[in-house]
């Protein structure tokens, strides 16, 4: 440990340095006594907060009042989405998605075949005689037809067949596009969960969780892959068409209503 002489001079840079270290220190806390003088409300919201805090929860509600709202929205709001008036405004343009939907997955057959990875469900049709891919064009239509009936209920859903989503803007087709997608997803994620589930039920892999074994984890992992490529090449092809429908309809803003 170093010591200093009886001079003061040979003390002054340790001093010097012990000032330098407690300068900053007071003068913070100077600023912060200063800004709790000019805003005495930090200290009362500060309690406030605690008091809040402090409060108990109250999870009583009304079970008869919330399930009457919830009975009238389901009635007012999500049951019309499913009726028949729906898709009034244009009742082809369902089954045009239908199209484009089972479009997307023909071509990606064509190209998992162009590329020697076939998914799981491009399996060739044993009865369709074997001409070029001719056989692999069945199971293409059928795994497109899930696709478009996943969409054209996530489309009645997300409210993508009222004349505003195609009719309006193009901010509000692809805004009621997306919404649409976003249903769609949602369906096909549980269409594959019991599709996975019952995959490992035939084999007795027992839960569909991954690391249990690594027969199960191929199962997942293809069909975690092969959802990722439904839902991409699904929004690809549908957004793609969906705007080109918007820009091939004549916008009356005025008459939307109507």
């Amino acid at each position: 440990m170093r010591t200093c002489a009886p001079s003061a001079a040979s003390c002054a840079p340790s001093v010097r340095v012990r000032r330098a270290r407690t300068a900053p220190r007071v003068a913070r806390a100077a600023v912060r006594a200063k800004a709790a003088d000019k805003d005495p409300s930090r200290d009362t919201s500060t309690s406030e907060r605690q008091l809040d805090a402090e409060k108990p929860i109250d999870f009583s509600v009304d079970v008869a009042a919330e399930f009457k709202r919830g009975v009238e929205f389901g009635n007012d709001e999500i049951k019309p989405r499913f009726t028949r008036r729906a898709v009034e405004h244009d009742r082809g343009l369902p089954i045009a998605d239908a199209l484009v939907a089972t479009s997307a997955q023909v071509l990606v057959a064509l190209i998992a075949l162009a590329a020697h990875s076939r998914p799981s469900w491009l399996i060739a049709a044993p009865w369709v005689p074997r001409w070029r891919n001719l056989p692999y064009l069945i199971p293409a239509v059928a795994h497109g037809s899930k696709m478009a009936s996943v969409w054209v209920v996530g489309a009645l859903a997300g409210k993508a067949y009222e004349r505003a989503a195609f009719d309006g803007s193009l901010r509000e087709a692809v805004k009621r596009t997306a919404v649409s997608g976003c249903f769609a997803i949602g369906l096909l994620i549980i269409i594959t969960q019991v599709e996975v589930a019952g995959k490992f039920a035939e084999l007795d892999l027992g839960d569909p969780v991954l690391g249990s074994s690594p027969q199960g984890d191929l199962i997942l992992n293809g069909a975690v892959s092969e959802l990722l490529v439904d839902c991409v090449s699904e929004a690809v092809a549908l957004m793609s068409w969906r705007i080109i429908r918007w820009n091939t309809s004549p916008t009356d803003l005025d008459s939307l209503n109507k």
